[in-house]
């Protein structure tokens, strides 16, 4: 029995570990991505001022 809740028990701990994982890393991409997006604006804002 015991081995049983603590299987159950190890089991929630890595799946609230993917899912931060998963939301940290979700985040960090769309950070990228953001910058990214502006960087670009910046560079076309330079080109048609020239």
């Amino acid at each position: 029995m015991t081995d049983e809740v603590a299987r159950t028990h190890n089991s929630i701990y890595k799946k609230l570990a993917v899912q931060l994982l998963n939301k940290h890393l979700c985040f960090a991409s769309s950070t990228v991505v953001a910058v990214s997006f502006r960087l670009r604006n910046r560079q076309l804002l330079v080109a048609t001022k020239r």
